[in-house]
């Protein structure tokens, strides 16, 4: 079946399959992978021992492509703080992180104590999805570094 357009030019026909091609090949029709990221951290780089002090982290889905990004599945995030010296972990934290839709964001909110007896300095490793459970296709950018000095 051949549709026509009754006194339309023959241009009007190209630009009309061009149209749905467009159409065909846009975002309405699909979404891209999501993509996990760690969007905001915020913690102390010196501590004394014996005083709480909060570390603060934000994660958003955003789209790996041109379209908005599907919905992740939920999973966990975890905070680890590791003694550069001894090599002991002082902290193991995990929350639950929630299924995201495009462009959504989650914020954590890790409170520690560490007693003088431990005193020192601490790799800080906050991972988003260190099980790849969510469904994020690119993992490079899921883990945070920094260093902590407890006096």
């Amino acid at each position: 079946m051949t549709v026509k357009f009754p006194g339309r030019p023959k241009m009007f026909y190209s630009s009309f399959f061009l149209f749905l091609l467009m159409i065909s090949s846009c975002c309405i029709f699909k979404t891209d992978p999501p993509d996990l990221r760690i969007t905001g951290q915020n913690y102390p780089s010196t501590v004394n021992a014996n005083q709480r002090f909060d570390l603060f982290y934000t994660v958003g889905n955003f789209s790996s492509g041109d379209c908005d990004a599907d919905n992740t599945t939920q999973s966990i995030v975890n905070l680890k703080m590791i003694n550069q010296v001894t090599g002991a972990v002082q902290v193991n934290n995990s929350q639950t992180l929630n299924s995201l839709s495009n462009n959504s964001t989650q914020s954590f909110t890790f409170s520690v104590i560490i007693g003088p007896e431990n005193a020192g300095t601490y790799n800080v490793i906050f991972t988003v999805d260190p099980n790849n459970t969510s469904g994020s296709v690119n993992t490079n950018n899921n883990t945070n570094t920094g260093v902590i000095v407890v006096n």
